[in-house]
């Protein structure tokens, strides 16, 4: 009785083992090479994408990572275009910047240059072409940090139903009045353009040797923008000139000009809704 019920028992163990192994090769082709990176398959199951944070994790501001990217037989892939995308769902939008990726060989990508301009939840889409194949795979960064980048810690501001586009104002204290052409006109995004600003007194006369300073902000949003104008010329007769202005995403932004001259110091508002 005994011998009977052990070798159906052993069979049966046999058979356990055979189904768990097969499961077990059947359950993926990819492989994770390395303990401390995020691991991803693209959409298609194409590739296998390994992402590596230089510093363990994302920053406000420069980062850096490695991806180590494979074909679906766990081979390196060599010689792909790769792109990777920093992205904000919530916000709706990217960066201005666009990282740098540097083939090291043996499947490893090297990614420079990832500037996150604010505090929030990022996504890193990483793009892959290789011959006639792409795919694509995303990883979700929820809790960056703000830092030093992200200088105006603003409220975001629901948009007016009403906003003053006028290119001509009195400053905050009606110290001067303002006025703005912008070249080229009308602007467009992810270009850089410049303004020549006439600034006058608030009776009409040239105001002459200010110090102006420029920033930016897109309310809604709750951050500023990509770059940091500045004057550059003093035109003569109360005019100056600002170079370095982009706008690199559609909606309401809002320019500040803050002047300062020997009559005090004050602010103008510019608004402007860019599609």
């Amino acid at each position: 009785m005994k011998r009977c019920l052990t070798i159906p028992i052993i069979v049966l163990f046999l058979l356990a083992l055979s189904s768990v192994v097969h499961a077990d090769e059947g359950h993926s082709k990819f492989t994770k090479h390395f303990q401390k990176s995020l691991f991803k398959i693209t959409q298609k199951g194409l590739f296998s994408v390994e992402m590596i944070v230089k510093e363990g994790e994302l920053k406000v501001g420069k980062n850096e990572i490695d991806l180590i990217i494979h074909d679906s037989n766990d081979r390196d892939v060599v010689d792909a275009k790769v792109e990777v995308i920093p992205w904000m769902p919530e916000m709706g939008h990217g960066v201005p910047e666009k990282p740098v990726i540097e083939e090291k060989g043996g499947g490893l990508y090297r990614v420079k240059n990832i500037v996150l301009i604010m505090g929030g939840n990022w996504e890193l889409r990483v793009r892959i072409k290789k011959d006639d194949q792409e795919d694509m795979a995303g990883f979700n960064f929820p809790n960056i940090i703000g830092g030093q980048m992200h200088r105006h810690q603003m409220k975001l501001t629901p948009k007016p139903s009403e906003i003053d586009l006028s290119t001509v104002h009195l400053s905050s204290r009606k110290i001067y009045r303002v006025s703005y052409e912008s070249s080229p006109s009308p602007i467009k995004l992810n270009k850089f353009h410049t303004w020549k600003i006439k600034i006058e007194t608030s009776d009409g006369k040239p105001v002459l040797g200010a110090k102006i300073t420029v920033s930016g902000d897109m309310p809604e949003h709750g951050h500023g923008l990509p770059t940091e104008p500045a004057m550059t010329k003093e035109l003569g007769n109360g005019y100056y000139l600002i170079e370095g202005i982009k706008f690199n995403m559609p909606g309401w932004w809002i320019v500040n000009i803050d002047i300062k001259t020997s009559s005090g110091r004050d602010t103008v508002t510019f608004n402007l809704y860019l599609k």
